[in-house]
C-alpha cells in the first residue's frame, strides 16, 4: 500500500466548491483500479489561531504575527495498491477535471507519496 497526500488552499468564499469537487470524485476513485480509500479534511480556519491567542498574555500577543494565511486548507489522504495505480488514475480522470478545481485555488499547494512511520 502507498500513501499519497494532496494539500490546497481554497480561495475565501470556494470553500463549497473546493469540497464538493473532490467529494464528487468518489465514484472514479471507487472503480479506479488499486484505489483503497481516502479522506478529506477541510481546516476549520482560525480556530487553532484563537485559541492560542486566548491563552497568551498581552505582551506575548504584540509579538504575534496578526494575520493568518489566506484561504481554508485541505488535506486528502488516500491509499493506493501502488504509486501506478495512483498516477495511472491522475493521467485520466483527474488531469481532466482540474480546470473545474483551479479557480477556487490559491497558488500553494503540494502533492506526494508518504511512508508510515508510526511506532507499531
Amino acid at each position: 500500500m502507498v500513501i499519497y497526500i494532496v494539500t490546497v488552499r481554497a480561495k475565501t468564499g470556494h470553500e463549497a466548491e473546493v469540497g464538493r469537487f473532490y467529494q464528487d470524485l468518489e465514484p472514479q476513485l471507487r472503480a479506479a483500479r488499486g484505489y483503497q480509500g481516502r479522506q478529506i479534511l477541510r481546516a476549520r480556519a482560525g480556530t487553532m489561531a484563537a485559541a492560542v491567542r486566548q491563552s497568551l498574555s498581552a505582551e506575548e500577543l504584540a509579538r504575534m504575527p496578526e494575520k493568518p494565511p489566506a484561504g481554508t486548507q485541505f488535506i486528502l489522504i488516500e491509499r493506493w495498491d501502488s504509486i501506478e495505480d495512483r498516477m495511472a488514475f491522475s493521467r485520466t480522470v483527474a488531469a481532466s477535471r482540474g480546470k473545474d478545481l483551479f479557480p477556487h485555488l490559491l497558488p500553494e499547494h503540494s502533492h506526494e507519496f508518504y511512508e508510515d512511520i508510526t511506532p507499531a
